[in-house]
């Protein structure tokens, strides 16, 4: 594992964790390259920052505000549990949401690819020495 990374205390499956942490990388690339959108992000890095036990980085917790203020929105899944009508009238709030998260979110994210590099080199490791995870 790379020396400046330190596993948080509680962690007691390290190759797990360090899948979860390239989980992060891998979706903050896909926000980045517009493979994800905003709200399927900050959902996806809410789950993997718990998971992680990440609490103090501000990058992670940046998707879980993003989430938290889009509770109420037809943004993700329940959109088909939506009428037509109903749509077209949130419509502008949710253009609201993603032009003042989205720029936001990209900045985090492109920390995010930096600060987690180091799970891809940790994979490889893991490969290598014939483990799965």
């Amino acid at each position: 594992m790379d020396k400046l990374v330190q596993v948080p205390a509680g962690v007691h499956n390290v190759p797990r964790w360090e899948e979860h942490c390239r989980k992060i990388h891998a979706r903050a690339q896909d926000l980045i390259g517009g493979r994800l959108t905003s709200v399927q992000t900050a959902e996806a890095i809410s789950r993997l920052s718990i998971w992680t036990l990440a609490k103090d980085d501000a990058d992670l917790a940046l998707f879980a505000n993003m989430l938290r203020d889009s509770v109420g929105l037809p943004i993700g899944a329940e959109r088909k549990y939506w009428s037509r009508a109903a749509l077209e009238r949130q419509a502008p709030l949710v253009q609201a949401w993603e032009d003042r998260w989205r720029p936001i979110g990209i900045a985090a994210a492109l920390r995010l690819v930096e600060k987690y590099r180091w799970a891809l080199a940790a994979r490889q490791r893991r490969r290598r020495q014939g483990n799965v995870v």
